[in-house]
């Protein structure tokens, strides 16, 4: 018995030395913990590490020795390493002797049930292994540590990345916890403070590399993890978080989802952007985003298919594969048509026209309304030739958007269509959308001095009352505005109202800017836009968007109204 005693010693101890040499190949660093997580054995560069001789760590706790902040982390790492057998990379922060911060420090390990419960810990001085510009951009919600929407979406994008040279499988999982602002209310701010920290280890130590794991909005909280992390059970764990901490003990209720987040060989900045598109669409849990038949559904793997809807999506715009409609602004107030905007339509693969809005999201989510406004212009520029070919002399206005405008490759592209058809540009109007996705006025200014330098007139679209508004008109150089449907209806209501958008018309003749009133459905609403100045307008009343304008020119011909 004694032999067979000490051969099982004697082999133990091999396999402890085992472990140690694979260690230091790694680390640094190497610390054993007790199932108390107090420091038993402790060897290697201690000293550069943490300030402090090796041996003066044993008898310690690791908890004692960790800055605060890692604390629940590294507890919850260790937690999931008694289950699993080992403790992913992580990165974790120690308190020196002079109650300083140490460096970063990379913590890896392994959990030993025949080396008497003992946990085998590896350090090393951090290598930050996402780029600097990434790193040094991440943003974290303070309450609980995690990477906020945009932060998240920047580090799934490197960890998938990284995954096409290991092979691993990742998932996203998204937690809804319902009930849970009326639970935070209920709390005392450091029950609370302590409830959210714990929260956030609970998700980090679960997440891949152990930081990715993010807040999208109050009380729904995401992270990408290993196909086989338990998350039932992590959904356990913050539940019971939850309830211990409410004075009611109610708790919530959590709600998750889960979606395959594999990356296949998409480019890096397609892939940056289908990942914030599908972070945000698997929040919503809607179907409110551009859509073809791979996107209808909740998808198995929400970044591939958002991918492919990129690819179609690309590959219509780039082809003219959509639908073009044309709706007239008349003059005021003789209704006499004095040019048409045109809009995009695109249909499914069901052949069901899919929301114009729907559409527009989609692309501005994934940096691609660049390419829809410069299939548009190039659509319309072959349409007004034709039109002239036919006979039809007719002004054509194409939106583009402030984030286009934005996008110097679009505006050069565009030049170079105006100098290919310099003989179509009397025809042609720029109407720009989402002014306020403009943050460069200046630059934005450039552009457009170029494009009016063409014959080109320029329109703001959805000008309203804010302030911002006023920037934007002292800022670029524009011949009309057109007022939002809305804004108008509502100021037109009263008669302080009426008196403002008078003014508001009257300062922009001052401007020697004209101005469109939009969404006029009835004679009541023509008549008052008529009485406040407008000099054109747009809606229902007047047309609706046609793909054939031939009635409306006939009419014109015949002198009619539409």
């Amino acid at each position: 018995m004694d032999k067979l005693l000490k051969s099982r010693a004697s082999a133990l101890r091999n396999e402890r030395n085992r472990f140690a040499a694979l260690a230091f190949v790694w680390g640094d660093l190497l610390l054993e913990l007790d199932d108390d997580l107090r420091i038993v054995f402790a060897s290697g560069a201690a000293d550069g590490m943490l300030g402090r001789a090796a041996v003066d760590l044993e008898g310690h706790t690791l908890q004692s020795v960790l800055a605060p902040q890692f604390r629940p982390l590294v507890q919850e790492m260790l937690f999931a390493a008694r289950r699993r057998g080992r403790m992913d990379n992580i990165q974790v922060r120690f308190i020196r002797p002079d109650e300083q911060l140490s460096a970063p420090v990379s913590m890896s390990g392994y959990f030993l049930p025949d080396l008497g419960d003992h946990f085998f810990v590896a350090l090393r001085i951090a290598v930050n292994t996402l780029p600097h510009d990434i790193a040094r951009s991440i943003k974290r919600d303070a309450a609980t540590g995690l990477l906020d929407e945009q932060s998240l979406s920047r580090v799934v994008t490197e960890r998938l990345m990284a995954q096409r040279e290991t092979g691993a499988e990742h998932k996203f999982s998204l937690m809804t916890l319902n009930a849970f602002d009326p639970l935070c209310k209920r709390m005392e701010q450091i029950e609370r403070d302590e409830m959210l920290a714990s929260i956030g280890a609970f998700l980090r130590a679960h997440s891949v590399a152990g930081d990715t794991a993010g807040r999208m909005n109050g009380n729904q909280f995401g992270m990408l993890h290993r196909a086989d992390i338990p998350v039932g059970e992590l959904e356990s764990r913050i539940a019971d978080c939850a309830r211990n901490a409410d004075p009611a003990g109610t708790g919530v209720e959590i709600s998750t989802s889960v979606t395959d987040f594999t990356a296949e060989m998409i480019p890096p900045g397609d892939l940056a952007r289908g990942v914030l598109y599908s972070i945000r669409r698997f929040c919503d849990r809607q179907e409110h985003g551009f859509t073809f038949s791979c996107l209808t559904g909740q998808a198995p793997n929400l970044v591939n298919d958002t991918f492919s809807a990129m690819r179609d999506f690309g590959m219509r715009i780039d082809r003219l594969k959509f639908d073009a409609v044309y709706q007239p602004i008349v003059r005021l107030p003789s209704a006499e048509i004095h040019h048409f905007e045109v809009l995009a339509r695109f249909y499914d693969d069901d052949d069901k026209l899919i929301p114009t809005e729907r559409l527009i999201t989609f692309a501005e989510q994934v940096n691609m309304i660049h390419r829809l406004d410069l299939a548009m212009m190039r659509r319309t520029l072959k349409w007004i030739r034709n039109q002239l070919d036919d006979g039809i002399d007719v002004r054509v206005a194409v939106n583009v958007s402030g984030d286009s405008i934005e996008h110097p490759d679009f505006c050069r592209s565009v030049i170079a269509l105006f100098e290919r058809n310099r003989d179509t540009m009397g025809h042609l109007m720029i109407e720009i959308t989402e002014t306020a996705r403009i943050s460069d006025l200046d630059n934005a200014a450039v552009w457009i001095s170029r494009f009016r330098d063409f014959g080109v007139e320029i329109c703001l679209d959805d000008f309203g009352t804010g302030a911002s508004n006023f920037r934007y008109i002292s800022a670029l150089e524009v011949d009309y505005v057109k007022l939002d449907g809305e804004a108008i209806r509502q100021s037109l209501k009263s008669s302080k109202g009426r008196v403002f958008m008078t003014s508001l018309v009257d300062l922009c003749h001052e401007l020697d800017i004209e101005v469109v009133a939009e969404m006029i459905e009835t004679d009541a609403m023509r008549d008052m836009v008529i009485k406040a100045g407008f000099d054109y307008a747009q809606g229902y009343l007047f047309g609706k968007p046609e793909k054939d304008i031939t009635r409306y020119w006939r009419n014109v011909q015949d002198g009619k109204n539409p």
